[in-house]
C-alpha cells in the first residue's frame, strides 16, 4: 500500500451512468485515517471518502470514484484498453475472408495460449 498523505495531490477518475467518457480530475487529499482518505477539489465543502486500501468510492447512480497517484497509471490503463478494443475490431473484421485451414491454425495457437497461461 501506498502512503498517503495530507496535500498529496490524488487523480480521481469517475465512472457510472452519468460518466461514459474516460476523465480524470486533481483532487487534494484534506484527511488521512487508518481505514480512509478525505480527498476534494478546490472549493468543495465536503470531502469525497475513498476506502485508503483501494481508493475507490461506490456511489451506486451517482458514480464510481477511483484515485489513481500517479495520472499516468489511469492513462496507460485507457490507452492499453482502446489498443485491445482496436485490434479486436480489426481481426474480426479480417477474419471472414481467411481458409478454413488458417482458422484452424489460429485455433490451434489460441488453444496453446489458454493451456500455456503465462
Amino acid at each position: 500500500m501506498r502512503n498517503i498523505e495530507v496535500g498529496q495531490t490524488l487523480y480521481v477518475n469517475i465512472s457510472g451512468f452519468l460518466y461514459k467518457e474516460a476523465n480524470l480530475k486533481e483532487y487534494k487529499v484534506q484527511k488521512v485515517n487508518t481505514s480512509s482518505v478525505y480527498v476534494a477539489q478546490e472549493g468543495d465543502k465536503h470531502p469525497l471518502r475513498l476506502d485508503k486500501r483501494t481508493l475507490t468510492n461506490n456511489n451506486g447512480v451517482l458514480g464510481h470514484y477511483k484515485a489513481y497517484v500517479n495520472a499516468e497509471d489511469y492513462w496507460g490503463k485507457i490507452n492499453r484498453a482502446k489498443e485491445h478494443q482496436d485490434l479486436t475490431a480489426n481481426i474480426k473484421e479480417k477474419i471472414g475472408s481467411l481458409s478454413l485451414a488458417q482458422l484452424k491454425e489460429i485455433e490451434t495457437l489460441i488453444n496453446q495460449q489458454k493451456s500455456v497461461k503465462v
